[in-house]
């Protein structure tokens, strides 16, 4: 009994990690279970996996801090792939689901300044590898997008959101459409010096260089 009030923050992260892998149509015979983003972040050179559904070692998208971007020194915020995995089945109750090369998933993200929208761009993901009932997806299209690219100085809301089509059979065929949510993190891009800071910098310097003479 000790053990378990000891642990009763960690039970709770297991959970709502668990919870992650369900969405609301996974009672139905449908669902999702792994989101993940690969990020390369202001200053890095490796690849940070950021998850919004699975991969439960990962930390979450949701409320993530992706970093300060110094545009100055050339930094970026890569998306450099987002990785999705889906099901569809049977649910043994009145719909026959199932995925197959005619399914579609397209990953959406959507950058805001405040309220404001800055940009909402798709992006189509391609299957890769199928296993039983499960369908595996990248990106087939912006790999390696700037995020961070032509944005001015400022903090930036960004939201991941995968919308996916299976097929239903309920005495006659059609096309469902479900998606992740969106799970949103923030990042920001530092302030740029102005025309005056330029020239602090410059006169600093002939300063410098007259003491050194």
């Amino acid at each position: 009994m000790l053990k378990f009030a000891s642990n009763r923050s960690s039970l709770a992260v297991y959970l709502l990690t668990c919870a992650g892998f369900i969405t609301s149509g996974a009672s139905a015979g449908w669902g999702v279970v792994e989101a993940t983003g690969a990020f390369q972040l202001p200053g890095g050179s490796t690849t940070t996996y950021v998850s919004a559904v699975g991969a439960a070692n990962n930390p979450r998208i949701y409320g993530y801090n992706f970093g300060s971007v110094n545009t100055l020194t050339g930094q970026t915020l890569l998306l450099q792939n987002f990785y999705f995995e889906n099901y569809a089945y049977n649910d043994g109750k009145e719909n026959n689901n199932w995925l197959d090369g005619s399914s579609t998933a397209t990953l959406n993200v959507l950058i805001q300044q405040d309220s404001t929208q800055i940009s909402s761009t798709n992006y189509a993901l391609q299957q890769t590898s199928t296993s039983g009932n499960n369908r595996f997806w990248n990106m087939a299209t912006g790999t390696n997008t700037n995020l961070a690219a032509g944005l001015a100085s400022a903090a930036y809301t960004v939201a991941f959101n995968v919308t996916y089509t299976y097929n239903i059979w309920n005495g006659s065929q059609s096309v469902g459409t479900e998606s992740t949510g969106a799970y949103t993190g923030t990042f920001t891009i530092l302030p740029v010096p102005g025309p005056g800071a330029f020239a602090l910098v410059g006169l600093a310097g002939l300063v410098a260089r007259r003491r050194k003479a």
